[in-house]
């Protein structure tokens, strides 16, 4: 194995030429990348990991794959991608460390709500209901609820705006609403 005096070494400790190779490859990619690598760490950690041990992380990753990439590669996507699952698979080994057996004598389930008012209608208490309604909310509410067309093809259909079909909609489900007992206005005011 070839050997090489180290400039940075302060005692002219001798260190293999793969390894200086490496660190002035990390040299190189730290100052091209690391600004935005590092914004893209602070980005996904916050404040729950050390944004600098991530992009440390990414480069060192970097580093000992750099000859197994491909030529002409966009560095600074592939090392924020390696970035990305390396976050991944930090908050997954959090995660794990945090979590606890549940005990089912301190977790209740809900209790059971009442069923709501109109979870006992079907279609036909509905259109039994429709005479109750004014014409014009009738027509727009039978055409939605019933016939499934849009508001824009009811508007098309009766002759008035999608404005008007939408607001006669509402009306008549607020006036359906009153005539089953639901909660809701008494006369809705129209």
């Amino acid at each position: 194995m070839s050997k090489v005096a180290s400039a940075d070494s302060a005692d002219g400790d001798v260190i293999p030429i793969a390894g200086a190779r490496d660190r002035r490859r990390l040299d190189e990619l730290t100052r091209a990348h690391q600004p935005t690598l590092l914004a893209v760490a602070r980005k996904l950690c916050r404040s729950g990991f050390d944004p600098d041990d991530l992009v440390q992380d990414v480069l060192m990753k970097t580093v000992a794959n750099f000859d197994r990439l491909p030529e002409g590669i966009n560095h600074v996507a592939w090392m924020t991608r390696v970035m990305h699952n390396l976050f991944i698979d930090q908050v997954r080994r959090r995660a794990k460390r945090e979590t606890s057996p549940i005990d089912e004598n301190v977790v209740q389930a809900p209790v059971p709500e009442d069923r709501a008012w109109w979870e006992s209608l079907d279609a036909e208490d509905i259109r039994a209901a429709m005479p109750k309604l004014p014409d014009e909310l009738r027509a727009a509410f039978e055409l939605f609820a019933f016939e499934g067309l849009s508001y824009k093809e009811i508007g098309v259909r009766l002759g008035v705006p999608v404005a008007t079909v939408g607001t006669r909609v509402l009306r008549a489900r607020r006036r359906l609403r009153v005539v089953f007992g639901g909660p809701g206005r008494d006369g809705d005011g129209d």
